[in-house]
């Protein structure tokens, strides 16, 4: 697909074809990967155009652009920017629509505050993106918001709600039918189905996770 597209040189094409690609890298963790098809896909004039592919660039390229000025090593003010300029799209294009920009606002806004240490403002945000996905039937975005207020609860220690968080999220992940990034999760959260019983049930493993945020923490310093 990407030599046909280049081969093209069609910038419509080639401009679709690496948002699809971020959007897929994100969904496998890969945020490197997203961000550099994030570049290139804002490379082509048909990135200035109004389609539905601008939502998803500008949502899934604040997404990128945030956890990584977090979590790589040596924080880049650069991408703090960047993600705050992908608010400020989706705050004009929130005044057009509520039901398709709302919770993605939301939960923008809320990785923003993360970034920035306006602790005591995240979660508050990712619920709030929780309630507006609920309300306008955006099943994924949905699980997504709970797997990164899950996140948010297991990094000030609170493994209970982090717990029932990821669950949230491993569910609304299968009705979406995204099984693999289900099972991604289970695994990155030491998630395990327990037997017995009428209903699924899932153990939460605090301490390896804490563990595991602690290392990111001295990366991050």
């Amino acid at each position: 697909l990407r030599s046909e597209a280049e081969s093209s040189h069609d910038s419509r094409w080639l401009h679709n074809f690496n948002v699809v690609k971020m959007s897929t890298a994100y969904w496998r963790g890969d945020c490197i990967a997203a961000e550099e098809h994030c570049h290139a896909a804002l490379t082509y004039p048909t990135a200035r155009m109004p389609t539905l592919l601008l939502i998803y660039r500008t949502f899934f390229g604040g997404l990128v652009a945030f956890q990584l000025y977090r979590h790589v090593d040596g924080k880049d003010d650069q991408r703090l920017k960047q993600g705050k300029q992908m608010v400020e799209r989706l705050e004009k294009l929130n005044e057009n629509s509520l039901a398709m920009y709302e919770n993605k606002l939301l939960m923008l806004k809320a990785e923003y505050c993360a970034s920035i240490g306006e602790h005591d403002s995240v979660r508050p945000l990712y619920q709030a993106s929780i309630n507006a996905a609920e309300d306008h039937g955006d099943i994924h975005e949905l699980a997504l918001a709970f797997e990164l207020l899950g996140n948010s609860y297991c990094f000030v220690g609170s493994c209970a709600r982090s717990s029932e968080c990821f669950k949230s999220a491993y569910v609304y992940y299968k009705q979406w039918g995204a099984a693999a990034v289900a099972e991604k999760l289970m695994r990155k959260h030491n998630l395990r189905m327990e037997p017995g019983g009428t209903r699924e049930s899932y153990i939460f493993n605090c301490t390896s996770i804490l563990k595991q945020k602690r290392q990111e923490n001295k990366l991050i310093k």
